[in-house]
């Protein structure tokens, strides 16, 4: 696993880190549930909350008190011990510190994007902690260079998102840079990306599934957590 960020959060530490295929495929839809409860223990020991991802805008609040079956793509808690993930291959999982006391992580692939996923999950952050300062982290996605993308579909968000969203891929055609729409939104959001993972999932094959570059059905998990102090 790949730690992103580590720091303080309102007495207690915060977590974001992400897995590779050294960890196993993630994805609640591909493994075994007693299988990937294996996976996640061995990882992390706390308990795991996901959710099914489609894409949306929806943010739901995680407790230890009730279990998470939503429909959503992206989550939020400000309790201990309790491990968010969000799952992808080729979409960016971006994560979120509130140092007022609360993490998040959201899926954000560019139907999300479009749909305003960042955005909800920030106002959501704001709700739950008003005088936190939020730090992202923005893990492995695809980028520009192997994502060729329509013409109709990338006109349309780069009069969403800027200039900068439109690439080109090693072939010369139309790409979506999801790096630069991502950076355009959290830049308008008011939100400081502390750390962006380098790394292509399309163009690493070593280290990530890509299903767009490779068709592989594997996911790599997103994660976010605070733990208690006593534990760091």
């Amino acid at each position: 696993m790949t730690p992103l960020i580590v720091r303080e959060c309102n007495g207690r530490v915060a977590w974001l880190a992400h897995t590779t295929r050294a960890d196993g495929d993630l994805s609640p839809s591909n493994v075994a549930s007693d299988e990937l409860l294996k996976r996640r223990r061995a990882l992390i020991a706390h308990p795991w909350r996901a959710v099914r991802q489609v894409h949306s805008d929806r943010v739901v609040d995680v407790t230890h008190s009730e279990p998470v079956g939503d429909i959503a793509d992206a989550l939020i808690t400000d309790e201990s011990n309790l491990v968010l993930a969000v799952h992808s291959a080729d979409c960016a999982p971006v994560g979120f510190i509130s140092d007022g006391g609360a993490v998040a992580a959201a899926h954000a692939g560019w139907k999300g994007l479009e749909l305003g996923v960042l955005e909800a999950t920030v106002r959501r952050i704001r709700d739950l902690t008003p005088s936190g300062v939020i730090t992202a982290a923005v893990g492995p996605h695809i980028r520009a260079a192997e994502y060729e993308f329509g013409a109709q579909d990338l006109e349309r968000l780069r009069r969403r998102f800027g200039d900068t969203v439109a690439g080109t891929t090693y072939a010369g055609q139309p790409a979506l840079d999801l790096t630069a729409a991502i950076a355009s939104e959290l830049d308008r959001l008011g939100v400081a990306v502390e750390t962006w993972s380098a790394n292509c999932t399309a163009g690493d094959g070593d280290m990530y599934w890509s299903y767009r570059a490779r068709r592989e059905p594997g996911r790599l998990a997103l994660t976010a957590w605070i733990e208690d102090a006593a534990n760091d």
